[in-house]
């Protein structure tokens, strides 16, 4: 800074590159000078946001051949991981019909940030089944045969339903929406919560979809949980299922409202054993309702400052 000048201006070249990542920051930031020569007022640095605009390209693998009944796997593939979970569209076409030939796919697949590939199994239909005199139909107890539509030696049409299987038990499904199925995986601790007489058993998913069903432009991932004991179900009664999917033990915290953002960096402002207030960078955590984690700048017994009085 010359004699006479008021300001000076740093030039921060930034290099492209075609690599796919998260946005990431610069920052700058002014250092006492030793002998005094300058002080430093509240506003002593400043932050870039490097904002990354190359996308992960995707190809399609796989198909072939499959006998009906059968599975065939065709994989979406990434030519890089992208930085956060990505939500895939795709169609399917072809002289096959949904629904009589294979089973409806959803046409959305999840990418979870991070990973190269996701797989979609496009399941084949036997259709070729008959029943003759003498056959059976085999269930697992303790199922039981409901209503029968069609009586004894009655020819019926393609399609047409003979009867019912009722099952006195009944499974329990979990809907996740895209941001909250990359958080779940197979074999999580899970508590379910059963309205009918306040029932809380614990229990683990055994299941997880991979592709999305999308119902009025909403996404949702289906699951299966399995309880570790039994449940008494009720017509109506309301399931719900926690999960813990990230936890803290022994946390500093402080209220939200402590906290202040300068130039994209977080601090708060703590009174110091002199009774100084100082301005402190922090790092912050996880959210818990008024209060949020504070991972560095904070020690536990620290005073942090909500507000001022001015007057």
């Amino acid at each position: 800074m010359g004699k006479g000048q008021e300001r000076v201006t740093l030039s921060i070249p930034i290099r492209a590159d075609d690599d796919v990542e998260a946005d990431e920051s610069v920052t700058v930031r002014l250092i006492v000078e030793p002998s005094g020569a300058y002080r430093l007022s509240d506003r002593d640095r400043a932050t870039i946001q490097i904002k990354s605009a190359d996308l992960p390209e995707l190809t399609l693998t796989g198909g072939g051949e499959v006998t009906e009944g059968g599975t065939v796997i065709v994989t979406i593939q990434a030519d890089q991981a992208p930085d956060k979970d990505t939500s895939v569209n795709y169609s399917v076409s072809g002289s096959a019909q949904a629904g009589v030939d294979y089973e409806v796919v959803t046409g959305t697949a999840l990418l979870p940030a991070g990973q190269l590939s996701v797989d979609i199994p496009i399941r084949t239909i036997l259709d070729d089944v008959f029943f003759m005199p003498g056959d059976m139909v085999v269930a697992d107890w303790p199922a039981r045969v409901g209503s029968v539509e069609v009586e004894e030696g009655d020819l019926v049409q393609r399609a047409t339903p003979l009867f019912n299987l009722t099952d006195p038990g009944f499974t329990i499904t979990l809907f996740a929406s895209p941001t909250d199925r990359s958080k779940l995986v197979e074999g999580q601790e899970v508590t379910v919560n059963l309205a009918s007489g306040d029932q809380e058993v614990e229990g683990i998913i055994t299941h997880l979809d991979d592709t999305a069903t999308t119902s009025g432009g909403s996404e949702t991932y289906e699951g299966v949980v399995e309880t570790a004991e039994s449940l008494v179900g009720v017509d109506g009664a309301v399931v719900t299922i926690d999960v813990v999917v990230e936890q803290s033990l022994d946390a500093v915290v402080v209220p939200i409202a402590a906290v202040l953002s300068d130039g994209g960096q977080e601090t708060v402002r703590v009174v110091t054993l002199e009774g100084v207030i100082e301005r402190r960078a922090i790092e912050t955590g996880m959210l818990d309702g008024a209060y949020v984690e504070v991972v560095t700048g904070v020690a536990p017994g620290e005073y942090v400052i909500l507000e001022i009085d001015r007057s």
